[in-house]
C-alpha cells in the first residue's frame, strides 16, 4: 500500500479519520460522499493512489475490483474531504521558505 499511495496503513486510517471527521462538520443530511462498496478507507486509498501517481481511472478501477466510475465517484467525494482536513497542516508556497524548495 505505501508504494501506490506514499503512506502506510497506519497513516491512511488516520487520513481516512481525519476524512470522517470533516464530512461529520460539513454534514446536511446527504448519504455519504464517496460510494458504499468501497467504504470511506478504500475510497481515501483510491484517492491517494490517483493523486499521488495520476494513474488513470479505468487502472484503479481494475486494480481495486470496482468499475472505472465508482472510482470516479470515491475520487470526487474525498478530495475536497481531503483538502479541508489538510488545509491547517498544508503549507502554501508563501510559507515555504525560498532557500529549502
Amino acid at each position: 500500500m505505501y508504494y501506490t499511495t506514499g503512506f502506510r496503513r497506519d497513516e491512511i486510517q488516520d487520513l481516512a479519520a481525519l476524512v470522517h471527521e470533516q464530512d461529520q462538520r460539513n454534514a446536511t443530511g446527504l448519504r455519504r460522499p464517496w460510494p458504499p462498496i468501497l467504504g470511506l478507507f478504500w475510497s481515501v486509498v483510491i484517492t491517494l493512489a490517483y493523486l499521488r501517481g495520476n494513474r488513470v481511472q479505468w487502472e484503479l478501477a481494475e486494480t481495486y475490483g470496482v468499475s472505472q466510475s465508482t472510482v470516479s465517484r470515491a475520487i470526487a467525494g474525498v478530495t475536497p474531504l481531503l483538502a479541508q482536513a489538510l488545509r491547517s497542516v498544508v503549507p502554501t508556497a508563501e510559507e515555504l521558505r525560498a532557500d529549502r524548495q
